[in-house]
């Protein structure tokens, strides 16, 4: 009885070729797409979920505004959520402006969504990055009313160590880039 997946009977020379044109599948693009870019957005994810707890700025700056640095009260936290399928942050915690991302992983990619003061909700997708960063380019925003709004842009958290980092957000008003801003935070254990 032949088979109706392969109708005829595969000689030995058809499957010896085709185990080389599979065996050259290990040359796969190593872009955000490709197996590497699964394994890193992963190990992104990963660092991500290490952050959990509260985080306390640094110095005495935000958002290029002097304020006065609080070691008794967090500036940012993190919280595993959903049976660890997303990480839960809060910037500005307790304030009127507070603003929630969450990180969550979607079909190998590391992804964003940033609940704005303003409003509006960029989608972000990360991107490899050379020295252990983790940088977000956008995607697109929701419920922003014109390309014009002020909206953020990109995102990025670098490292210092497991406990100190300085994020970095960029935001774009009128189609063109605003100054960057950025603030160092630290987490109390």
């Amino acid at each position: 009885m032949r088979s109706t997946f392969w109708p005829r009977p595969i000689s030995f020379s058809t499957l010896l070729g085709l185990l080389a044109v599979l065996g050259g599948c290990g040359n796969l693009p190593t872009g955000p797409h490709g197996l590497n870019g699964v394994a890193l957005s992963e190990s992104q994810y990963e660092h991500i979920r290490s952050l959990a707890g509260e985080w306390h700025l640094v110095d005495d700056s935000q958002l290029g505004n002097e304020i006065e640095a609080d070691a008794n009260r967090a500036f940012i936290t993190y919280e595993v959520s959903s049976a660890g399928n997303s990480v839960i942050e809060k910037l500005f915690v307790g304030e009127e402006g507070e603003m929630t991302t969450v990180y969550h992983m979607e079909d190998g990619q590391l992804l964003m969504v940033h609940y704005c003061s303003l409003g509006n909700q960029p989608y972000m997708v990360a991107v490899p990055s050379e020295n252990g960063d983790i940088v977000f380019e956008l995607v697109r925003v929701g419920n922003m009313k014109s390309k014009n709004d002020l909206h953020i842009s990109s995102h990025s958290m670098e490292f210092h160590s497991d406990d100190e980092m300085t994020q970095h957000w960029g935001s774009t008003k009128d189609q063109q880039a605003t100054e960057p801003i950025g603030f160092r935070v630290k987490r109390l254990r």
